[in-house]
């Protein structure tokens, strides 16, 4: 069962049990795979507090879950999708961690600007662009 912690700034709006048990079904669908089927009902939440100028996004999640082949080579652009879902439902920047041993990472910044955790290596990053998971900002 995968572990989230929300974290919650200032600027973020103060969640509901409904707002809740939407993020938890978004962060399931992020999370679903053919090796592992998940609900909102698979998502344990836990939700803290911070200071928006200590954090890189009004709202982080990070998420700890188990390793499966394919969560791992997905696992940016399924940050991605949590990140621009819970963004455009909340309506603030949302940036999102998922841990399985290697962290995948993504954050979507109201402005439409897409970041990710783009790789040193000139190889893999070239790979990461040719699939559409590289950080993009809008002009």
């Amino acid at each position: 069962m995968p572990v989230c912690y929300i974290t919650l700034s200032e600027n973020s709006p103060k969640l509901n049990d409904q707002q809740m048990k939407q993020v938890r079904k978004i962060i399931a669908k992020g999370l679903d795979s053919n090796s592992r089927k998940l609900d909102e009902t698979h998502i344990a939440m836990r939700q803290q507090y911070g200071k928006r100028e200590c954090m890189l996004g009004d709202i982080e999640i990070d998420i700890f879950s188990q390793l499966y082949l394919r969560r791992l080579f997905s696992r940016d652009k399924r940050a991605n999708f949590i990140s621009k879902h819970i963004s455009s439902y909340l309506g603030c920047c949302c940036a999102t961690w998922i841990n399985m041993g290697f962290v995948g990472y993504s954050r979507v910044a109201t402005s439409g600007d897409t970041f990710y955790s783009d790789s040193d290596n000139p190889f893999i990053r070239g790979i990461q662009k040719m699939r559409g998971i590289s950080t993009k900002q809008k002009i």
